[in-house]
């Protein structure tokens, strides 16, 4: 990746932001180590969330990790598309241009994303690390989901290939091999 990312856009990070769509407890632990990673790395995060009651019920804990911090931008959403934030387009406008990790739970909510950035928004870069496929029971779905998501976007890595790019070109280490990234022992050199 020629133009590494500071930026992270988490969309729907909410374990019950859409009935029927919660994600695997791989793809919870996936999305709080990119979220730390991200904070540790000074990264801009900005959150698309949804408005429903649940969400503010939510804010006991249970998701600890997950919720957005003071300092992190948070546009809310009605629907499971992301087109009716408030303020979201204008983000995606001054990002534009720009290389932009995103991880959803939500495959709609990804795909909407996805779209709005095709043209003129941001490049988009997928994290496989939280990914929204485990609401996809169908095989075909599952792959047209793929398909779709790998022609809109501008390419895919992991939690591993971030951690990689970022010691390689700012000597930053972030965790040991084998440690998950939010049960370092040792603070990380800034």
């Amino acid at each position: 990746m020629e133009n590494p990312a500071c930026r992270l856009l988490c969309i729907d990070l909410q374990v019950d932001a859409v009935p029927g769509c919660e994600p695997e407890a791989s793809s919870i632990f996936g999305a709080r180590q990119l979220l730390t990673l991200g904070r540790r790395l000074g990264w801009s995060i900005a959150h698309a969330r949804r408005r429903t009651q649940v969400v503010i019920r939510s804010r006991n804990g249970a998701q600890s990790g997950l919720n957005p911090l003071m300092t992190e931008q948070v546009f809310f959403h009605d629907g499971r598309s992301i087109a009716d934030s408030q303020g979201f387009a204008d983000l995606l406008y001054t990002w534009r241009g720009e290389t932009v990790y995103v991880a959803a739970f939500d495959h709609v909510a990804l795909l909407s994303c996805l779209l709005a950035c095709h043209e003129q928004g941001p490049k988009l870069v997928l994290i496989e690390d939280v990914p929204p496929l485990q609401t996809l029971t169908d095989p075909a779905a599952a792959k047209d989901f793929r398909g779709a998501a790998s022609r809109l976007a501008a390419g895919s890595t992991t939690l591993g290939g971030i951690i990689k790019e970022s010691s390689r070109r700012h000597g930053i280490k972030v965790a040991s091999s084998g440690e998950p990234i939010g049960q370092s022992s040792r603070p990380m050199p800034v």
